[in-house]
């Protein structure tokens, strides 16, 4: 397997570029889910230069997955007093399946720990059962289960999941 680097995004520029990932990862990803219009207004809201600019202004550090060069992923982590809040871990499709999401998972690990923190949390639409069985293979349980309104009439069913790390 080759070897992933992760690249804290840093620049306006690379601002834009995480936002054309993620839009073009996330549509592949969640249409089939949660249908176009929902997936439609949550890129805009969360994944929109303003809305990543506005995470990483809340404290969020966002990496791309990079990979012989070329941007195949992203991340972004939010350090919370309690946990790392894992509150994006996305990989192009034709990466998966290829153990690049365990070296993703490290560094959060990673990251969590160099924050003192002992608990990683996630949201998770539940509908997702492929990456819900993901996120379990990498020792995640689920805390809770919400619906959460996501604004303009749109609303997710999620679930809470966590993982305690030492």
């Amino acid at each position: 397997m080759k070897e992933i680097v992760l690249v804290k995004m840093q620049t306006d520029e690379q601002l834009k570029k995480m936002s054309a990932l993620a839009t073009a990862i996330l549509k592949e990803h969640y249409d089939p889910i949660v249908g176009e219009n929902t997936n439609d207004h949550m890129l805009k809201k969360y994944q929109s230069t303003n809305g990543i600019k506005n995470e990483v202004d809340g404290g969020a550090e966002y990496y791309f997955v990079i990979l012989d060069g070329k941007e195949v992923g992203f991340i972004a982590i939010d350090a919370k007093n309690e946990f790392m809040y894992l509150s994006k871990f996305y990989l192009a499709k034709s990466y998966r399946g290829n153990g690049y999401s365990s070296a993703m998972m490290d560094f959060v690990k990673k990251q969590t720990l160099a924050k003192g923190l002992k608990k990683i949390r996630l949201n998770v639409n539940a509908a997702n059962s492929n990456t819900i069985d993901t996120y379990r293979h990498f020792g995640f349980e689920v805390v809770e289960e919400l619906q959460k309104d996501v604004g303009d009439g749109f609303s997710v069913h999620d679930y809470v999941m966590e993982c305690k790390i030492n």
